[in-house]
């Protein structure tokens, strides 16, 4: 063999290999690179996105109620982590975290596992200069409430991702999330950055201003809890609302809890604070004449055969002012036969009960009134003096406010985001209501509510106790009550309509007696933060305080 042909073999035998290993070349440059393009960059560069951006909740006043800060948190991926026994006795002191459940949440990670979350800038600065493997930072947002449990139910909650839970963080979630930051980052083999790009500069949503005003909103707490505390009662709430434009000021409950706002979510048999109701439907009427007087059958009462309705105290001929200042069940019950089933509930349906508010807060309760086909003899008298019905307390403050104003229903208003207030509907006349405010002043000067009274200033409202179902025989407790006392002030140009409820209330349970202090006690303490002067030159004699 010659020896260019022998040169031509072994330059044969020597690029043979190359054959396939072009072909495969060309496979996976041509035919797969795109596929594999992505598989590599996804290995190294990634698109990274900080947490969104959180809108800080303001009261009226713009001070902050909830505000989002900078905060890390950290993970593990398992992948690069060879001992999870020495990679967790490493990061303990680091995290102040537990040896054995860092290096748990390790082993029982498919890839990756959060360690710890919202971490102080000490555990932060500690963990970034350790450069332990294995470990990843990131950047959150942490949600603090500046002023502590401060109207908590109302505000609500948010979740460790960023979403809210309950409340106003939940009912308002779209309008305080923005839009996350996004960048693009390249990194080495062993995670570092080394390139970073912002190609989405993301958006910082306003803040959210709530018609709340803080300082009312702390004395409502203060109010409540001074009695919470000492355990006089089991549970409470109180609400302030704006009658001139329905602007809910404060919503206060006791116990405080983030996930749950009675005001909006619970309803109650509000006993004779519902007697309001009775009380302006014949009035605005004329079914009732002022100087008209009903007996109280000496505090017994057969409404059917089987049926007797009583009072707390023997009544004899009582006219209709006199009937709410005594609450008397009979006598209310009297008139509510003069007013009939179809205007009592036409008057109820008007003042909103049985219907949600509208309030912008979740989980709201539309309460409950018996259909006019069941407002039987039985039915239309239990239901004058607030009993086989259910009403929330946000209804309740929004009923009496109405009287306030002179009529009106305003839908509650609690974002302050510069459009006009909800008129929902005027409920009777100017002149009805006008005299029947001047009886809740009445009940409040002579009557149940004189705890209620504030020296120098006009009061006016109505006192409610009502016994409670007992959950397990279905039946009404003989021990259990709700008291409650509806009313606002100064009554000659009312500010403030304030309504009071609590549930189970220890020793004493009339409204009287434990609600109406409580609108007193808030009452004098807005009198004073206002600087408002005082509307009665001369006080009238004390009343005795009951239901």
């Amino acid at each position: 063999m010659d020896l260019g042909l022998r040169l031509t073999v072994a330059a044969s035998l020597a690029l043979a290999p190359l054959l396939p290993l072009g072909a495969r070349l060309a496979y996976l440059q041509v035919l797969r690179h795109d596929n594999l393009s992505n598989r590599a960059s996804g290995e190294f560069a990634r698109v990274a996105q900080e947490a969104a951006p959180r809108a800080d909740l303001l009261d009226r006043q713009g001070r902050v109620l909830a505000r989002s800060i900078p905060s890390w948190s950290c993970f593990v991926d398992k992948a690069m982590v060879k001992d999870a026994g020495v990679f967790g006795a490493k990061l303990a002191p680091l995290l102040k975290l537990p040896a054995s459940e860092i290096a748990r949440k390790t082993r029982a990670a498919s890839r990756f596992a959060w360690l710890k979350t919202r971490m102080t800038q000490e555990e932060f600065q500690k963990l970034s200069e350790a450069r332990v493997e294995g470990v990843g930072l990131v950047p959150t947002l942490e949600r603090v409430y500046p002023n502590g449990d401060l109207a908590r139910g109302v505000l609500g909650l948010v979740g460790a991702e960023g979403k809210g839970l309950a409340g106003l963080e939940l009912s308002q979630d779209k309008r305080l999330t923005g839009r996350a930051r996004r960048m693009e980052v390249i990194r080495d083999g062993q995670g570092r950055t080394i390139y970073k790009n912002v190609s989405d500069s993301g958006d910082s949503p306003e803040p959210v201003r709530l018609t709340l005003d803080r300082t009312a909103q702390f004395l409502a707490e203060e109010a409540l809890r001074e009695g919470g505390e000492k355990g006089q009662f089991k549970e409470g709430s109180v609400a302030i609302q704006d009658p001139r434009n329905g602007e809910i000021l404060a919503m206060a409950a006791w116990p405080p809890n983030p996930l749950r706002n009675p005001l909006v979510q619970d309803a109650f048999e509000p006993g004779s604070t519902f007697k309001v109701v009775t009380a302006l439907a014949a009035v605005d009427d004329h079914v009732v004449r002022p100087d008209e007087v009903f007996n109280g059958e000496g505090g017994k009462y057969q409404l059917t055969p089987g049926v007797t309705i009583t009072d707390h105290e023997p009544e004899g001929d009582m006219t209709l002012s006199q009937i709410l200042e005594k609450s008397s069940n009979i006598g209310i019950a009297k008139v509510v036969e003069r007013v009939g089933a179809t205007r009592f509930y036409r008057l109820a349906r008007a003042f909103g009960f049985g219907a949600k508010t509208g309030a912008p807060l979740p989980g709201e309760s539309a309460g409950e009134l018996k259909p006019l086909s069941d407002l039987t003899k039985v039915g239309l008298g239990v239901s004058s003096y607030g009993y086989g019905l259910a009403v929330s307390p946000l209804q309740m403050l929004g009923a009496y406010s109405a009287i306030a104003n002179g009529g009106t229903l305003w839908e509650p208003k609690m974002l302050a985001d510069g459009k006009p207030p909800v008129k929902v509907r005027r409920v009777a006349s100017e002149r009805a209501v006008r005299e029947i405010s001047q009886m809740l002043e009445g009940v409040v000067d002579r009557g149940t509510a004189a705890s209620a009274r504030i020296a120098g200033y006009r009061a006016a409202g109505k006192t409610g106790t009502a016994r409670k179902i007992d959950p397990l025989t279905r039946k009404y407790s003989a021990t259990a009550y709700t008291a409650s006392f509806a009313g606002y002030l100064p009554a000659s140009a009312p500010r403030w309509t304030i309504l009071v409820v609590l549930h189970e209330p220890k020793g004493a349970y009339y409204g009287g007696l434990v609600a109406a202090p409580i609108f007193a006690r808030l009452g004098s303490r807005l009198l004073a933060l206002e600087g408002l002067p005082p509307d009665r030159p001369t006080d009238p004699a004390l009343g005795t305080a009951r239901r």
